[in-house]
C-alpha cells in the first residue's frame, strides 16, 4: 500500500527552530529543563511541578510548530500522488520514535495515533498532535527512568490511506505497569 514517511529530521528541525523569537532553540531549552529536573530529585514536589510546566510548555509549542515551506510542499506533493486529490481520503497518522524498541522498554502505544483524518489542513494539524505526543505525563514518565538523555527522543509518522473498519484494537496480553501476565 502506498503511504508518505514524516523522518525523524522533520520533528528535529522543529526542534531546533527557536522556542521564542531570539530566544535558544526548543532543542536547548529542554536540554535545559531536563537538567533542571534531574536537579530537583532530592525534591519530588518541585520535581513534579517543573515536569508538569516543561511538558505542558513543550506540547503547546509543539501544537503551533511551523515545519517550514519545503516541509508543507513536499508534504502535499507526497501525499497527493500517494492518496490522490486533497480530501479524496482519509490517512492514519502512526507516529514511532527512535526510542520505542529499546533492552526493556517498549514505547508502543505511548504516542499519539489518529486515525481517518481527511483534508490535507487536517492532516498538518494531526502532525503537530503527534509531535506534542511525547510530552504527555504517561509518555514523559514511561521513558524517565529509562533514559539518561530524553531530550533526544524524536518522532516519525507514517502516513496510510484508511481502510474502512468496524472494530479496531490493541490487545494487551500482561499488566502494562509490572509486566505480569494476566
Amino acid at each position: 500500500t502506498e503511504g508518505v514517511v514524516i523522518p525523524f529530521a522533520s520533528f528535529k528541525s522543529v526542534l531546533d527552530q527557536p522556542l521564542e523569537p531570539g530566544g535558544p532553540t526548543i532543542f536547548q531549552w529542554m536540554q535545559d529543563q531536563y537538567a533542571l529536573i534531574r536537579s530537583l530529585a532530592a525534591d519530588p514536589d518541585r520535581q513534579r511541578q517543573a515536569s508538569g510546566q516543561f511538558l505542558e510548555r513543550m506540547r503547546s509549542r509543539m501544537a503551533r510548530a511551523e515545519p517550514g515551506e519545503d516541509f508543507i510542499r513536499s508534504l502535499r506533493a507526497g501525499m497527493e500522488k500517494a492518496f490522490g486529490p486533497d480530501g479524496s481520503t482519509g490517512v492514519f497518522l502512526r507516529s514511532d520514535t527512535n526510542v520505542e524498541d529499546l533492552p526493556g522498554f517498549s514505547g508502543a502505544g505511548l504516542n499519539l495515533t489518529v486515525m481517518n483524518v481527511v483534508g490535507f489542513d487536517r492532516v498538518v494539524e494531526a502532525i503537530r498532535q503527534v509531535w506534542a505526543s511525547p510530552f504527555t505525563e504517561r509518555a514523559f514518565q514511561w521513558r524517565q527512568s529509562l533514559m539518561e538523555k530524553p531530550e533526544y527522543v524524536y518522532v516519525s509518522i507514517l502516513l496510510l490511506k484508511s481502510v474502512p473498519s468496524e472494530k479496531s484494537g490493541v490487545m494487551v496480553t500482561a499488566d502494562v505497569e509490572s509486566g505480569r501476565p494476566g
